[in-house]
């Protein structure tokens, strides 16, 4: 029935889509403007909500994201044009002449640039013809893409032959070998995308690629939607997010449905990201005010805590305790099936805040930061809530950090940039996000050197650290011109050992990591033991040895940190997650001085900057 319906409604429009090609404008650069009519729709998609792992059979691809809700009727009470495609490489160029100087082809589809970028083309093309160019809204960018249609695409409810396919469509890593080389076609696919315009069939008002290719910048700032009928809407009225529409190569089908949504920090330049143009004045609609803080957000307190001291020989030991809650069966924004990769940190007023990524498949594109709130004076953590979501990002191992004094540090990977974004008021509010390069996992909690520099461990390439000699205003990477091409301790990149690594500096001015252990050749050159790594100049080179502790493994993470009473505290496992059925365990002394073999959590203390770790105990089991 609905492909009828599809099918109907295409014919009916076949006479508006010629009008169309009759009134099409070419501008100045050679750009093709079609005319779209005023008129009404329903932005959004209701249906099933969506759970991630409906890779199993084509029909659950009209599954809605929990942000496509509620559909709700938008009146555009103005027509307006937009290009049939989107801004190509070439028409860029005559903007901006030596971009991307001798790379890509001209009817490419230009990628790498920022929103703002995209702004200031319009502004510029606006000048040189003497008509208003600008992006457009979200809800201008769903309408036009529809073409009168209702159904996931506006091809139907799904995507005709011509349309490149995503070979790994219902099995998100079918695209790997188990020796973890990249396949040919994956190599096609996402190292040499091909960017061409037009050349799939136009939509029935003479649009292309408004399905895959490259996403597309929209003039937006992200937020929810809201049930009641909108006439011109603006979206909200500030945000942490720009808009982009559309899916791109690379891209799993149902992300490039017609209610799809997507939304990334506005300075970040990502190579599936472009955008088209519209040219009219922009409707005189109404921005939605900002959505009401989360959970995590709201009645903060700013007063300063008062915390008395315990007696130093009343030892005190509480939970653990559950901080990770949500509902069953949540898809979003909280999904009860996987959170993963937690980082804690007190706050100025007593408060104790932590953060993860949430998700069903850590792969997915439904990743986003929640946060949980332990308010001082209460035992209970609050229900967890939405800290931090790129829509369609996959927003990856959140870590926070207090400097001690009034500024919290939120860092977090995201598409193809990492983010850092700061609050000084216990995490109320926050700053815009900061883009850092280059992008990929950060390890585990930053630390202060005594020089006054900030240091997050950093998995890119395996392991090493972003420092910032400015409390935080620009971060460099030590391994910046050695490229990525050997991990090994010793190797070129000269890196730590170990992923996920946890850092101190030494007494004597040393950095010291010890990370995780779960590569062979890691595993044969520390003995299947934690491997600990020493530099000597802030990471530019590293020396390496076996510590006394076993190795660690995926899902497990080590805490290593400084006291404030000066000794070294680990926190580790026993025995690696994926060897628990055949365990070894650590030996731990008991009170009458004996020893017995214990598996689990354990804590070690060491008070000669770890040398020697004279004190451990057996955390839970």
């Amino acid at each position: 029935m609905k492909h009828t319906l599809a099918l109907l409604t295409t014919l009916l429009l076949a006479p508006l889509a010629a009008l169309h090609a009759a009134d099409t404008i070419i501008n100045t650069i050679g750009m093709k403007l079609v005319p779209i009519p005023a008129g009404s729709f329903m932005m959004g998609q209701e249906g099933p909500a969506s759970d991630y792992e409906m890779k199993k059979h084509p029909a659950e691809i009209d599954h809605a994201d929990w942000d496509e809700k509620p559909a709700h009727k938008v009146t555009l009470t103005q027509g307006f044009y937009i290009g049939s495609t989107e801004v190509t490489l070439g028409q860029y160029r005559a903007f901006m002449p030596n971009y991307r100087d001798k790379r890509g082809a001209d009817d490419d589809a230009v990628v790498g640039v920022s929103w703002h970028e995209a702004v200031k083309f319009c502004q510029w093309l606006s000048a040189k013809d003497g008509r208003t160019y600008r992006l457009p809204t979200e809800a201008e960018w769903e309408y036009a893409c529809r073409a009168g249609t209702t159904s996931l695409f506006n091809t139907g409810d799904s995507l005709p032959a011509g349309y490149q396919k995503w070979f790994g469509e219902y099995n998100r890593r079918s695209y790997w070998f188990p020796d973890g080389k990249l396949t040919a076609e994956y190599q096609v696919l996402v190292g040499k995308p091909q960017l061409r315009v037009a050349q799939t069939s136009a939509n029935a008002w003479g649009l292309f690629d408004m399905h895959s290719n490259v996403s597309e910048w929209c003039a937006d700032w992200y937020g929810p939607y809201e049930a009641a009928e909108q006439t011109d809407p603006l979206g909200r009225s500030d945000g942490n997010f720009r808009v982009f529409r559309g899916g791109a190569h690379s891209n799993f089908s149902r992300m490039l449905r017609s209610a799809n949504r997507a939304a990334w920090v506005a300075e970040a330049k990502n190579e599936a990201i472009g955008f088209r143009v519209a040219m009219g004045e922009l409707s005189r609609g109404e921005m939605l005010p900002l959505a009401a803080p989360a959970l995590n957000a709201q009645n903060v307190s700013q007063s300063v805590a008062k915390i008395t001291p315990q007696p130093a020989d009343v030892p005190f030991f509480e939970g653990p305790k559950v901080f990770v809650k949500i509902a069953p069966g949540s898809v979003g924004p909280a999904f009860s099936k996987h959170n993963h990769s937690p980082s804690i940190t007190e706050c100025p007023n007593g408060d104790l805040l932590a953060t993860w990524f949430s998700c069903v498949d850590e792969g997915g594109s439904e990743l986003n930061n929640l946060a949980a709130r332990l308010r001082f004076g209460t035992s209970e953590w609050e229900s967890a809530s939405l800290f931090w979501d790129g829509a369609d990002i996959n927003d990856h191992a959140p870590k926070l950090w207090w400097d001690g004094a009034q500024t919290l540090w939120h860092f977090a990977r995201g598409f193809a940039e990492n983010i850092v974004r700061t609050s000084t008021d216990n995490g109320a509010t926050w700053s815009k996000a900061r883009v850092l390069h280059p992008h990929d996992e950060f390890g585990n909690q930053v630390i202060r050197t005594r020089e006054g520099f900030l240091i997050i461990p950093f998995d890119h390439g395996m392991t090493s650290f972003l420092i910032s000699r400015d409390a935080g205003k620009t971060w460099t990477y030590p391994d910046a011109d050695r490229g990525l091409s050997d991990y090994r301790p010793g190797g070129k990149g000269l890196r730590n050992a170990g992923f996920h690594a946890g850092i101190v500096q030494l007494a004597d001015g040393r950095l010291m990591t010890m990370g995780r252990n779960d590569k062979p050749e890691l595993q044969a050159k520390f003995d299947r033991k934690t491997p600990v790594s020493y530099s000597s100049d802030m990471g530019e080179t590293w020396t390496y040895e076996a510590s006394e502790f076993p190795a660690i493994s995926s899902a497990q993470r080590q805490v290593l940190m400084r006291l404030r009473e000066g000794p070294l505290l680990l926190c580790s496992y026993t025995d690696q997650a994926r060897d628990w059925k055949t365990r070894q365990g650590l030996s731990f002394k008991t009170a009458d001085g004996s020893t017995r073999t214990g598996y689990g959590l354990f804590a070690a203390l060491s008070f000669d900057d770890g040398k020697t770790w004279s004190q451990r105990r057996l955390i839970t089991p």
